[in-house]
């Protein structure tokens, strides 16, 4: 009896069944609720908890802690950003600030414990007091060294004189919108963010502005290293016998004039190598396109008269059918191209180099010394600076420089003369032929 209730148990346990878990999960981690909701009015919290559907990685896909994708906006000192498995609690350490629009932005980035990440951002709004902030700053940031926009740039909002920070993120095209704003005097601050920390540290390009807000403000900021040091010399190229190109180790401050007399050239000797012009970059690039340009349409109009010349010789010449112009075909699978209009930086872009024409040729293989004098940076600080370089030996040719003229035969050298048998008279040879042939003698 013993034995056969055994026997059912194990064949009771033996059943087939579905696994346990269920089918594997691949979905990002979805919000269930959130308190105090958004949108509420009149709520003073001791702390804002969002519920989600399942455990939250304490480590996101983005940073490396939950604070790095979450941002309390405005806020004044630290923000504790704290785990509790499923639930995320926020809670600013010196409070809430009453009659406040509060926004909890949370970024790309929280991730379940399998790695399911959520890649679109979300904005959760509430306020302290009865009515919700509605001024608005926007604008966008730009590199304003590269004249390029400044994506995802972090961008602070900071009420003065009490210091409350409103932060935003731009766009991936550097333009931001910071929301939620009273009416009042601000410091707005954009920076390229290079470790994600929202702090401005040292060699990060930034820039700011004062605005007064009542409705709307729009703001252009253009960031740049800011340092105490000026413009100084890089490196001097030789171009050829009458031109250097010298690049500078910081950008040039816009608008201020850089005359020929700033620039001074010397030999070893101390004799003086005198200078005809300076020209900046931008301005030897527009020389250069307008140029190209020049060409090319003078060219266009130097084939279309050439082929209407051979039109009239050859009247009943059959002409060619025009081709309709086709649209550019886009590969099966690639990604659309972004047709989105980029912004255009209003201020012009720093210069990084200049054009330096000289009166008379320089010698070669001799050091020479160039000096500029008080070339301004983009803080207006002036500094002068000198850089040396040799300009290079006659003849240097591109193939000697590869080192494989001795492998090439020299087209311009003679050929040796053939060598020719030697002459001989007739008396040698019949020396000869009496000496080593037997029986001949006279």
């Amino acid at each position: 009896m013993r034995k056969l209730i055994l026997l059912v148990a194990v064949l009771g346990c033996a059943q087939l069944g579905s696994p346990p878990g269920g089918p594997e999960d691949h979905s990002a981690p979805h919000l269930l609720r959130i308190s105090p909701d958004t949108n509420a009015l009149n709520v003073h919290p001791k702390s804002v908890e969002l519920q989600f559907d399942e455990i939250i990685n304490e480590r996101p896909s983005r940073g490396s802690d939950l604070s790095a994708v979450f941002l309390l906006s405005p806020q004044r000192g630290r923000v504790d950003v704290k785990w509790h498995r499923s639930r995320i609690e926020i809670r600013p350490r010196r409070g809430w600030q009453a009659n406040t629009t509060y926004v909890i932005t949370q970024l790309a980035g929280v991730a379940d414990l399998r790695g399911n990440s959520d890649s679109v951002p979300h904005q959760y709004i509430f306020s302290t007091g009865p009515t919700r902030a509605s001024s608005v700053i926007s604008g966008e940031v730009f590199d304003w060294a590269t004249g390029q926009t400044a994506p995802r740039a972090y961008v602070e909002a900071i009420r003065l004189p009490d210091s409350l920070t409103y932060g935003e993120y731009a766009d991936s095209l550097g333009q931001f919108v910071v929301r939620y704003l009273p009416p009042g005097r601000y410091l707005v601050r954009g920076i390229v963010d290079a470790n994600n920390n929202r702090v401005l540290d040292r060699r990060e390009l930034f820039d700011s502005a004062t605005v007064t807000l009542t409705d709307s403000a729009t703001h252009e900021l253009l960031a740049f290293v800011h340092d105490s040091v000026g413009t100084g010399l890089a490196e001097v190229e030789v171009r050829d016998s009458v031109t250097l190109r010298s690049r500078f180790d910081r950008p040039l401050r816009p608008g201020v004039p850089v005359p020929a007399t700033l620039f001074s050239l010397r030999a070893a000797d101390s004799s003086v190598v005198p200078i005809a012009s300076v020209t900046l970059g931008s301005v030897f690039e527009k020389v250069q396109a307008d140029s190209a340009k020049a060409k090319e349409v003078a060219d266009s109009i130097a084939r279309a008269r050439q082929a209407d010349s051979i039109a009239r010789a050859n009247p009943r010449a059959p002409r060619p059918p025009a081709v309709p112009a086709q649209p550019p075909t886009r590969r099966p699978g690639a990604a659309a191209r972004d047709t989105t209009p980029r912004p255009k930086m209003s201020a012009p872009i720093p210069e990084t180099y200049a054009i330096i024409k000289l009166d008379r040729a320089l010698k070669p293989a001799t050091t020479y010394r160039l000096r500029a004098d008080s070339l301004r940076s983009l803080m207006g600080i002036a500094r002068s600076s000198d850089r040396v370089f040799i300009t290079p030996r006659p003849g240097a040719d591109s193939t000697r420089a590869r080192g494989d003229s001795a492998r090439r035969p020299d087209s311009t050298r003679r050929p040796p003369p053939a060598r020719r048998p030697p002459e001989h008279d007739e008396s040698s040879l019949r020396l000869v032929r009496e000496l080593f042939t037997p029986g001949v003698r006279k």
